[in-house]
């Protein structure tokens, strides 16, 4: 019996050494589902960022400078301000004097592959997790280093996440209060929930599914590039036929030939846009 013969090949025309920081825009908020006292933190918009939503977060190769030879991009982490510019409340903010921290849990991914974390201004990973494994590292994302009744917002730019390898990540984050001035000197928030999110190193078909002549690609794709799915009967030649095109959203997508052979050979090239 005949098998569909399927090539993970991703080519990448026009394809910048650095993705433009458009994608730098990602932001993950952290509050509290109140102030009192045993409140859990929460990030407030998981759901824009949970493997379920169907999100990833690419990484992109460079060459040169300090992440010279990573895969490296960013979400930013914000604690939320107590008070707006205004003075008044916002909603859903930590407790005051509350020290708000993320922690990475866990990496999962290609093996040997790692996931770093930077801070601003670093010139070198400031930890590094090897994939498969649990953490316990943090960084700080509120800027009152817990001193008792201070806001506990903070919105840091520069930091970045690093990946060593291609392939498709899940990282696990959460949000903890690191501060003192709970009951008995302990913190005023219990742990947020864990959230899962996928980042991509490079560019990466996370799979291929046929059903009779029906062939689907699914990939990470890119906001601001086009992606185009291409197929042809002998990869050796340059005669590849164009099955379909979308352009990228920050999502895994799903690009489908209805009428794929029993042995083909398919790839997603990349252009910008």
């Amino acid at each position: 019996m005949k098998k569909i013969l399927v090539s993970l090949i991703i080519i990448l025309n026009s394809f910048a050494i650095h993705f433009s920081f458009a994608q730098d825009h990602g932001h993950l908020y952290v509050g509290a589902t109140s102030t009192n006292q045993g409140a859990p933190l929460l990030i407030t918009n998981a759901a824009d960022f949970v493997t379920d939503s169907g999100y990833v977060k690419t990484l992109s190769f460079t060459n040169g400078g300090k992440y010279a030879g990573y895969f490296d991009g960013n979400i930013t982490f914000e604690a939320k301000p107590a008070y707006n510019a205004l003075g008044d409340p916002v909603a859903g903010s930590a407790a005051l004097g509350a020290w708000v921290h993320a922690q990475i849990v866990s990496v999962d991914g290609p093996v040997g592959g790692g996931f770093g974390f930077w801070e601003a201004g670093a010139l070198a990973p400031t930890f590094n997790i090897p994939c498969g494994t649990i953490s316990t590292n943090t960084w700080a994302l509120s800027n009152n280093g817990g001193a008792p009744g201070t806001d506990p917002f903070g919105h840091i730019h520069g930091r970045r996440f690093t990946a060593t390898k291609p392939g498709i990540y899940t990282v696990a984050f959460k949000a903890l209060d690191r501060c003192t001035n709970g009951t008995g000197g302990g913190p005023i928030h219990t742990d947020s929930d864990i959230l899962k999110v996928y980042f991509q190193a490079g560019i990466n078909i996370s799979s291929i599914t046929r059903i009779q002549n029906v062939v689907s690609v699914r990939f990470g794709s890119l906001l601001s590039q086009t992606f185009y799915l291409e197929s042809n009967d002998n990869c050796t030649t340059t005669n590849w036929n164009s099955v379909g095109s979308v352009p990228g959203n920050d999502n895994f997508q799903t690009l489908t030939d209805t009428n794929g052979s029993l042995e083909n050979f398919y790839r997603i090239r990349v252009t910008n846009p």
